[in-house]
């Protein structure tokens, strides 16, 4: 998500907080690992305080798993999971958060195609290259196993910059994940008053308001 709408999001996530509530809860943003079931998420968390920068999520790697409010007002779209939680094109790594472990993981990769310029979604969720559509946004990461390469989206760069990359791995590292996992999981944000219980969610990932 891009991050310079965060800030308008948590006023307006604060504005939700505080109908009807008689007590403060606490505000966790995260991106999705796991979707248990329907109702129950798996996140790590931004540790990162500064929403001007770029998200966190690769210091701690203890996940929060929530249950998440019925459907309604205040449940936002459902999530995906994805276990890609860094991507850094400069210094051509990738860091996965391996679930069985509880650890993450970086690998060097060989940069085969860096797509950067007039990348976004539109409003059918389909990722364009100005005013090309690439594919849906639902059909990444594009795996081909013969080559060892992985095509993702990703939208978590320092200068709110969106990219298509397609990345080469060494064959042990790609050996790792499945195709389904190298993809980035959905930025959310939870309210709760009870650990684990969220009694507001917002999909930040599908609620990008500065989409045209």
């Amino acid at each position: 998500m891009v991050r310079k709408i965060l800030p308008l999001l948590l006023v307006m996530l604060a504005g939700l907080m505080l109908a009807g509530c008689g007590e403060y809860g606490k505000v966790e943003q995260g991106t999705v690992v796991a979707v248990i079931d329907k109702d129950k998420i798996s996140i790590i968390v931004d540790t990162n305080t500064d929403v001007k920068k770029q998200a966190n999520y690769t210091t701690d790697p203890e996940p929060h798993v929530y249950v998440l409010p019925a459907a309604g007002d205040d449940r936002g779209a459902d999530p995906s999971a994805g276990l890609c939680v860094n991507l850094d094109v400069a210094k051509k790594t990738i860091t996965m958060y391996n679930p069985n472990e509880k650890k993450f993981e970086t690998f060097s990769f060989e940069l085969i195609e860096d797509k950067n310029r007039g990348i976004r979604l539109n409003r059918r969720n389909e990722v364009i290259e100005h005013t090309r559509v690439i594919r849906p946004a639902a059909d990444f990461p594009v795996v081909d196993e013969a080559n060892k390469t992985v095509q993702l989206f990703y939208r978590r760069l320092e200068g709110n910059q969106s990219r298509v990359v397609t990345i080469k791995l060494a064959e042990a590292d790609f050996a790792k994940y499945q195709k389904k996992d190298w993809g980035a999981g959905d930025e959310v944000r939870l309210y709760f008053k009870k650990p684990g219980q969220s009694e507001r969610f917002m999909n930040i990932t599908k609620t990008d308001i500065t989409r045209r």
